[in-house]
């Protein structure tokens, strides 16, 4: 897959991440941001500003770590089997995609 179409899925399910914890967070009381940065960074700036810095933040590293293939392959003399640079960017994309997507739809069933 194209690093353009891991991203964008990346992107997708850190959004809806984004936008559930704001919106959850906006109409229950009951409810808590648990995680200590992002309730930082919405004290610090505002639930919807926190959480966009937040995810800037989040493509970054998950992008750092999916492109660390490269380098574990340059350090390996170009050593790794063929599959394992696309392999692991590809895992590490879609898998941190699935997951913040299913984060989001769980902080949406908070409303129910």
């Amino acid at each position: 897959m194209r690093r353009a179409t891991l991203a964008a899925a990346l992107l997708v399910g850190k959004g809806l991440d984004a936008v559930s914890t704001v919106v959850v967070l906006r109409l229950s009381d009951s409810v808590r941001e648990t995680v200590p940065l992002s309730r930082a960074l919405m004290a610090w700036l505002g639930p919807a500003p926190g959480m966009a810095v937040l995810t800037v933040i989040t493509l970054v590293v998950v992008g750092l770590l999916a492109e660390s293939g490269v380098v574990i392959d340059r350090l390996a003399g170009g050593e790794t089997p063929d599959w394992y640079v696309p392999g692991l960017r590809a895992t590490v994309y879609l898998g941190c995609a699935l997951w913040f997507g299913l984060i989001g739809l769980w902080n949406f069933s908070l409303l129910l």
